[in-house]
């Protein structure tokens, strides 16, 4: 990487953003402290929840059916956020770690939609939300293997923006005098830049125009975030325009989960909750998996920046960045609990990989479309 300032143009570099978050972060007006909550944060009561386990056969139908139709119609389409690199798998993009049998996160991603392609006689259409870090190795994964046998004008690639890291003192980070690879100089900040990277593309416009009406988003590790008619329904019925899976804590779960902030229900990460504040008595953590309405990701929000301490190289940095999950902060949100062991099986080290590989071979080697 010679060329920075090209580097950074491809990827959207914001430097007026960026240089004010920086002299916020050295003037002391911006820190980690600045993350938590100031706010009332209080326990959500277990009915402002849609629980997939307890749906009577009467609502799971009505559910079901919806979902289908808007599937029929043509009216979904996908999002798989697929910024991430596997450094504990050697350094790879996390995406195209194999699973099993060869098969990929992201065949098995693909695979998945093509199942329900085939079941509605639909063609959905698949945005991937790349990084600096992975778009050239996803690009190429999918030319290599002729797209997995989707239409290639079905499968669309964006990229998150590009943000410089900052020495815990201010200065940023690897300014030429360090050996190491010039990528660790940026980040991605945060996926929470998903809603205005999706927007730059045009996608939303695009896929509204040709009778788009909802949006399913998930991690690319995470393959039990299949397309649900069920889940869909209820969120095209609760006429929300945000719709986010939860899943029961089991013990020692950290991590965001959806609490009361000032009498709203909303999706909190963990580090913003106060101190004094016992993340327990919440007993539902959030999944990152969503469902947007289109139309709500054509409004001009400004979600929040925050200051993370993260650790490159064995250097402390601090990087900036912007959550997704602030997004119910703004929309219209609707919550939904899942079956975590059907919907929530994320892969982050070798071990899960080990552990998770027969069980998932079993769900995803044949027809790999599930309902809870």
């Amino acid at each position: 990487m010679t060329d920075n300032r090209g580097y950074l143009k491809k990827y959207h570099f914001d430097e007026r953003q960026f240089e004010e978050l920086k002299n916020n972060f050295i003037s002391g007006k911006f820190s980690e402290k600045d993350n938590v909550i100031a706010g009332r944060v209080e326990t959500p009561a277990d009915n402002y929840f849609c629980n997939t386990e307890t749906l009577g056969n009467e609502l799971q139908k009505k559910y079901r059916e919806t979902g289908g139709r808007a599937i029929r119609q043509g009216g979904l389409g996908v999002v798989i956020v697929n910024g991430g690199m596997a450094t504990r798998f050697g350094g790879i993009v996390k995406g195209a770690v194999e699973v099993f049998d060869g098969k990929t996160f992201l065949q098995l991603k693909i695979e998945q939609v093509k199942a329900v392609n085939k079941r509605y006689s639909v063609n959905i259409p698949v945005y991937i939300m790349n990084s600096f870090s992975t778009e050239q190795a996803t690009v190429e994964l999918f030319k290599k293997n002729n797209f997995f046998g989707m239409s290639e004008n079905n499968i669309h690639f964006f990229n998150q923006y590009i943000f410089k890291r900052l020495n815990p003192d201010g200065s940023e980070f690897m300014t030429g005098s360090f050996s190491g690879n010039m990528q660790d100089q940026f980040s991605a900040p945060g996926h929470g830049d998903f809603i205005f990277a999706f927007k730059g593309e045009g996608f939303p416009d695009r896929f509204i125009g040709a009778g788009g009406k909802y949006i399913w988003y998930s991690n690319v590790d995470n393959l039990g975030a299949t397309i649900d008619e069920v889940i869909l329904g209820y969120h095209i019925e609760s006429g929300a325009e945000m719709l986010a899976e939860v899943a029961r804590k089991e013990p020692g779960d950290k991590g965001g989960a959806p609490a009361m902030v000032n009498g709203k229900l909303q999706i909190v990460e963990g580090f913003m909750f106060p101190p004094e504040f016992d993340q327990d008595n919440i007993n539902v953590f959030n999944t990152a998996t969503c469902i947007f309405s289109a139309e709500a990701l054509l409004k001009n929000v400004i979600l929040p920046w925050y200051a993370v301490k993260k650790d490159v190289g064995g250097k402390k940095i601090i990087q900036f960045e912007r959550l997704t999950g602030d997004l119910s902060k703004f929309l219209n949100t609707k919550f939904i609990v899942v079956d975590r062991g059907k919907r929530f099986i994320p892969i982050k080290t070798p071990h899960d990989l080990e552990q998770q590989r027969d069980s998932l071979r079993k769900k995803f080697s044949g027809t790999p479309l599930t309902s809870f």
